[in-house]
């Protein structure tokens, strides 16, 4: 059997398949173990079908190990991490979601007190502790089958929000923002951040469906198809599609554009350069971001930290290190003067914040961004020699930056292209990005020949 339980956030699986409800109980005694008896520890959860079964398997394991479960019930991801790490009365928190995953599967995040997912030394030992069946069981004379309820929690979420900005500022413009909620906890907070800022909010997709029925819970530019053109019709001035535990935001520009998060970093790192000057002029990202966006951030004087992919790894040397913003391509946005971790409603008030300062179109800001073409796929990995694929490809683009913190990126003028083992399947992924669409074709093409190359010797 396999040592590892965790993934690159949290612990998911097709429920009552890789994960069901006595899985469950094990993890949270063993995070209790690990966390300390007499830990205090906050439980949240999306709307899944099975979220509730694993909510009573997580709490009843965490009292069955000594620990204290408080339960926050249907809340995003962002509100309970920052509850807990602003209230003080948490050692942890548990939340209860499988993200952007279909609506069949389900998950466990660990998150540690200052509201940062666990570190990999963390997740490690509570790995350590489940499959060696080390959990600690409290005596008879000890055992509570007490839980407490937390209210208030997306309340305290929705304030904080908008305490970031300029609401009034914001409030004289009277946005217009289209909410693709995902039919799940988003529609619980960001409504009403709209709302407080003085926008109207339009909310598809906003009632609550443990199927998850209006789209997949993944944002993409597939899924939010319908949020583009309600955008474009309504003649909105803004939209934002969340996943399913609503950390996750991309943007769609008054055009229906959908825009990813590094381009949404590019255009609001440099606003936050001049909110915050007393902040590192630096960002944070996983190594899959587009390469495009290192040169149009220079310009503002702000450097790019490449990093393995995984926000919790983002989020720990933002923390740590300091800085302007950390994001992902796929849409997260982390703002560290609110909290380091990936948090949409943050992400949709600063955006709104923007366009109401310079008095701009969403795609106006977005126009800085080069039209570029991407292509990505993935190859089995089989027996691959990795470190000679990637001497292979050096040899091959012997005039392009080598960036190597999480396989291999080769940065050139015009192109990019990055190859990484995955995390979570045998296959090695290839992603390209170019000025031009044949570039990218002709590139992906080569690098593939250079793997079946390899493969067969």
């Amino acid at each position: 059997m396999s040592r590892r339980l965790f993934g690159t956030d949290g612990v998911r699986g097709i429920l009552n398949e890789s994960i069901d409800p006595v899985m469950a109980m094990k993890l949270s005694m063993s995070v209790c173990t690990v966390i300390g008896e007499g830990s205090n520890i906050l439980l949240g959860r999306d709307v899944r079908l099975g979220g509730e079964i694993l909510e009573l398997a997580v709490a009843t394991g965490l009292l069955n190990s000594g620990c204290r479960p408080y339960i926050a019930g249907l809340t995003p991801t962002p509100a309970l991490q920052l509850y807990i790490s602003r209230s003080g009365g948490f050692e942890a928190g548990l939340m209860i979601t499988a993200s952007h995953n279909p609506p069949e599967y389900n998950g466990i995040k660990l998150i540690m007190n200052d509201g940062i997912e666990a570190p990999r030394e963390v997740e490690e030992e509570v790995e350590e502790v489940f499959f060696d069946e080390k959990y600690k069981k409290v005596s008879w004379n000890k055992a509570s089958t007490s839980t407490r309820s937390v209210s208030g929690v997306n309340e305290f979420y929705v304030n904080e929000v908008v305490r970031l900005v300029d609401a009034e500022k914001i409030r004289r413009k009277g946005l217009k923002v289209v909410i693709d909620a995902a039919n799940s906890v988003g529609s619980l907070t960001l409504p009403e951040i709209v709302r407080r800022l003085g926008g109207k909010p339009i909310v598809i997709n906003g009632n609550l469906d443990p199927f998850m029925s209006g789209r997949e819970p993944e944002p993409t530019v597939d899924s939010l198809k319908e949020a583009s053109s309600v955008v474009r019709e309504l003649r909105a001035d803004v939209g934002v599609g969340v996943d399913g535990d609503a950390d996750r935001a991309v943007v769609i520009d008054e055009k229906g554009t959908v825009q990813w998060g590094d381009r949404t970093a590019v255009v609001i790192a440099p606003f936050l350069r001049e909110k915050h000057p007393e902040l590192p002029p630096r960002v944070y990202t996983g190594i899959s971001s587009s390469s495009f966006i290192e040169p149009l951030l220079k310009k503002h004087g702000i450097s790019v930290v490449w990093l393995k992919v995984g926000s919790p790894i983002i989020a720990r040397a933002l923390k740590n290190e300091g800085g302007l913003l950390g994001f992902e391509e796929n849409g997260g946005i982390m703002y560290p003067v609110h909290q380091p971790v990936r948090d949409s409603g943050a992400a949709l008030a600063l955006m709104m914040e923007l366009l109401a300062m310079t008095n701009k179109n969403a795609s106006e800001l977005y126009s800085i961004y080069p039209r570029t073409f991407m292509v990505k796929t993935k190859v089995p990995r089989g027996n691959l020699d990795l470190s000679k694929l990637y001497m292979e490809l050096e040899q091959r683009f012997e005039h392009g930056q080598y960036i190597r913190v999480d396989g291999l990126k080769i940065v050139m003028d015009d192109t990019w292209v990055l190859i990484r083992p995955s995390g979570t399947e045998p296959v090695i992924r290839i992603m390209v990005e170019s000025l031009s669409k044949e570039k990218a074709e002709e590139t992906l093409k080569m690098v593939k020949s250079i793997i079946e190359k390899v493969s067969k010797n």
